[in-house]
């Protein structure tokens, strides 16, 4: 296959990734009166968490979209005297609404028991809070569109033993109720850690690994449809 054809289906998935979490988000929004009066609070809890996915990854995706019209050489752009590469810009915002997106999805998780925020949700709200300290950190390098790997990693660390810590307790709380919905979401989550993080440890030294991010990206689209159905649908 050319590079061609490969930035073609790249972006070509990336434009009809965008807008699927955005109708998405739309349809949860405009069908928010179709929702249980007892499930209103949570299920809004949800539309902000995938409302901040899909603003955050217009950033990115669109970053890579852009990158790929304008050419590697053109994507960068002067803010207060500083070059900074589109896609690192795209990168830094997906990073922070990601961080809000699991946090939404805690604060969901004790919503849903009814009950008084546990130790794995501060301990969740901690290592997310961290990460949000650790992404203001110079070193991160968001001026650039390749992330130092020490960085990277650092970074991403909090939010992958928060984002699988939490998938665990989706999984087991759907069994406890025979909830299928809640442990088809915490598989989702489990599916889309698994595919990002061979991507965060090395890509930087195996670049064909990026395109675990598709399926990566999938997955949360799945978790929009399964708590979509669930909450919208009945």
């Amino acid at each position: 296959m050319s590079i061609a054809w490969g930035l073609i289906m790249e972006n070509t998935f990336n434009v009809v990734y965008l807008a699927t979490v955005w109708i998405l988000v739309i349809l949860m929004y405009r069908n928010k009166a179709k929702i249980r009066t007892d499930e209103r609070s949570l299920a809004g809890r949800f539309l902000l968490a995938f409302f901040l996915l899909a603003a955050g990854d217009s950033f990115h995706v669109g970053a890579r979209v852009l990158s790929a019209l304008l050419g590697p050489e053109n994507s960068f752009i002067n803010l207060g005297g500083i070059r900074y590469s589109i896609l690192g810009l795209g990168m830094l915002a997906t990073a922070y609404t990601m961080t809000g997106f699991y946090m939404v999805f805690a604060e969901a998780r004790i919503h849903n028991a009814r009950k008084k925020p546990d130790f794995a949700f501060w301990f969740m709200q901690t290592l997310l809070s961290l990460r949000l300290i650790i992404m203001a950190i110079p070193g991160n390098a968001w001026e650039t569109s390749t992330p130092p790997w020490g960085m990277s990693l650092l970074r991403n660390l909090p939010l992958a033993v928060a984002g699988f810590l939490l998938a665990i307790l989706f999984i087991r709380e759907g069994n406890q109720r025979s909830d299928k919905t809640w442990k088809a979401t915490g598989w989702a989550m489990v599916a889309s850690y698994g595919f990002y993080t061979p991507v965060i440890l090395f890509a930087s030294a195996i670049p064909a690994l990026g395109l675990l991010m598709i399926p990566k990206t999938v997955a949360y689209v799945v978790m929009g449809l399964l708590l979509y159905r669930r909450y919208w649908k009945g």
